[in-house]
C-alpha cells in the first residue's frame, strides 16, 4: 500500500469515527480523533502491529476501541488527551 493510500485510509477511519460520535451525541475533532487512532494503534495490549496493512477486521476493532474510549463519561484521562491536543493546536503554532 502506498503512503497516500495509507493516508486515505487513516482520513476514512476518522471520518467514520467523528461522524458515529456524532450519531451518539458527542462532538469531537478530527485531531482528537486521529490523536485518539494513533494512542490506540500504538498501545501493545492492543495488539495492532504497524508493519502490516489493516485488514477489515482490524479496522473495525480500531473504530470500535476509539469510540469506547472517545464516549467515556468522567474519564480524566480523556479529560488529559483532550487538553493535550488543545495545547498541541493552539500554542505550537505561536511558536512559528
Amino acid at each position: 500500500m502506498s503512503r497516500a493510500q495509507a493516508e486515505n485510509v487513516i482520513k476514512n477511519i476518522i471520518r467514520e469515527i467523528v461522524q458515529e460520535c456524532a450519531v451518539r451525541g458527542q462532538s469531537v475533532s478530527d485531531a482528537l480523533v486521529a490523536f485518539m487512532v494513533k494512542a490506540v494503534v500504538l498501545d501493545p495490549r492492543n495488539g495492532f502491529n504497524v508493519d502490516r496493512t489493516l485488514t477489515k477486521q482490524d479496522v473495525q476493532k480500531l473504530e470500535e476501541l476509539c469510540l469506547d474510549k472517545l464516549m467515556e463519561k468522567c474519564s480524566p484521562s480523556l479529560d488529559t488527551i483532550k487538553m493535550q491536543v488543545y495545547f498541541d493546536m493552539n500554542y505550537t503554532s505561536r511558536r512559528k
